[in-house]
C-alpha cells in the first residue's frame, strides 16, 4: 500500500494531474452552460474546478436529477449533477457525454414546458444531501 500510494504521488507530481483535472471541470462547466443555454434552461453552477457540480432553480430538480442519472446509465454514463474529474476524460470521452447530457437536458426542457416528468422515472426519486433515509 505506501509503495503504490508514494508511486502514484510521485506520477501525479510528474503529470500535474491536479492541472489536467482542473482544465477538464473547466470543459464540463462550459458543456453545461452551452446545454442549458441550447435547451433555455436556467443553471447554477458551483464547486471546485475539478469538481463541479451545477443545479437548476425547478421544483423538480430533484426529478430532474434521477432523470439524468436514469438516462446517462442507459449510454454508459455513471452521471449526475456533480463530475469528478480525471484524466482519463479526454475529447471523445466529453463529446460523447456532452451529445448524451442534450438529448436529457432537451427532456427536461420538455418538462418545463408540460411534458409529464413522473411519467419518465423508471425508478424512485433521488434523496437531497446526506440526511437520514428512514
Amino acid at each position: 500500500g505506501p509503495t503504490a500510494s508514494l508511486k502514484t504521488l510521485e506520477i501525479m507530481n510528474r503529470i500535474k494531474s491536479w492541472e489536467i483535472n482542473s482544465k477538464k471541470g473547466d470543459e464540463v462547466r462550459r458543456i453545461w452552460e452551452e446545454l442549458a443555454k441550447k435547451n433555455s434552461l436556467e443553471i447554477n453552477i458551483g464547486g471546485i474546478r475539478p469538481i463541479p457540480f451545477f443545479s437548476m432553480p425547478y421544483k423538480n430538480f430533484l426529478k430532474y436529477k434521477t432523470l439524468i442519472s436514469q438516462e446517462m446509465l442507459k449510454n454508459g454514463f455513471l452521471a449526475s449533477n456533480l463530475i469528478f474529474t480525471c484524466i482519463e476524460h479526454n475529447k471523445d470521452v466529453l463529446d460523447s457525454y456532452k451529445e448524451n447530457l442534450d438529448k436529457v437536458f432537451k427532456i427536461i426542457s420538455d418538462c418545463e414546458n408540460d411534458l409529464e416528468i413522473d411519467n419518465l422515472l423508471e425508478g424512485p426519486v433521488c434523496h437531497s444531501g446526506f440526511k437520514r433515509l428512514n
